[in-house]
């Protein structure tokens, strides 16, 4: 099977890297290259390749925007310095992501995926552009303010290679450890990407900081067990039963949410 490819980057060095990896595998062609989202939207209606290395952030317009404007939808491989929540989430519908700086292994791993994909249906335009704007609307410094109302519909974790975009109705609790942040779900534990003052922010009133080191899912909330020093314990609903600390202070705000 021969792919054609069109390769959009607002940097030239880029540009020239993809170009000469891509020129290793004999099954690609390159239908185009693209300095800009304008010019991409073109070269892409016009080419109308099978695939498109795009770069998420450049001047004018970002990716996003390119594939909201074209007309013909190809497989998409983003190639970004930045927001890794976004481009992760991509995995779940085969569309794959390359980190820059990225080396040869990583390169052809990406390149794989985008042949599996082209084996496969394209997914709807419909169906894929909601997704871009549901991830668009977290990436920071976005122009398009998040629709929220009380939590965003799904947050991305990671666990070992696979990428699972989590409900947060179905999280039990996040937890800190160092600086980093994990979501403890009924099967297991995924790697979050966001602070717990993010997530506290973003997650809204559905969700309690019960200690500096997490952050609680109220409905999830089994009892409530007193502790050492003023201190309690959280019986999370779970078959586990876990436990999770309160702080003395938090269970003075959280009586005020739940009188107890």
């Amino acid at each position: 099977m021969s792919i054609r490819a069109v390769i959009v980057d607002d940097e030239k060095p880029a540009r020239d890297r993809l170009r000469r990896l891509l020129e290793e595998h004999g099954d690609v062609e390159i239908a185009g290259e693209a300095a800009d989202g304008p010019s991409a939207v073109r070269t892409i209606d016009r080419e109308r390749p099978d695939l498109c290395f795009l770069d998420v952030q450049m001047p004018e317009m970002d990716g996003f925007e390119v594939l909201r404007r074209a007309r013909h939808l190809p497989r998409v491989v983003f190639t970004t310095a930045h927001d890794q929540y976004a481009v992760r989430a991509f995995e779940v519908n085969s569309i794959d992501y390359l980190l820059k700086p990225f080396g040869r292994k990583r390169f052809a791993a990406a390149l794989d995926r985008a042949r599996a994909a082209l084996r496969q249906a394209a997914p709807s335009q419909p169906d894929l552009l909601r997704v871009l704007e549901e991830i668009r609307a977290g990436l920071p410094g976005s122009q398009t303010p998040p629709a929220r109302e009380a939590s965003p519909a799904r947050i991305p974790g990671r666990r070992g290679a696979k990428i699972v975009l989590l409900d947060p109705a179905e999280v039990l609790w996040f937890e800190a450890e160092d600086v980093l942040v994990f979501a403890r779900a009924e099967d297991g534990r995924f790697l979050v990407e966001r602070s717990l003052a993010e997530l506290e922010t973003l997650l809204g009133a559905g969700f309690f900081r019960a200690h500096r080191g997490f952050l609680v899912n109220l409905s999830k909330i089994a009892e409530i067990l007193p502790g050492d020093a003023g201190t309690f314990r959280i019986v999370i609903r779970n078959e586990a039963r876990s436990v999770v600390p309160l702080s003395r202070r938090q269970a003075r705000r959280l009586r005020e949410i739940i009188p107890w």
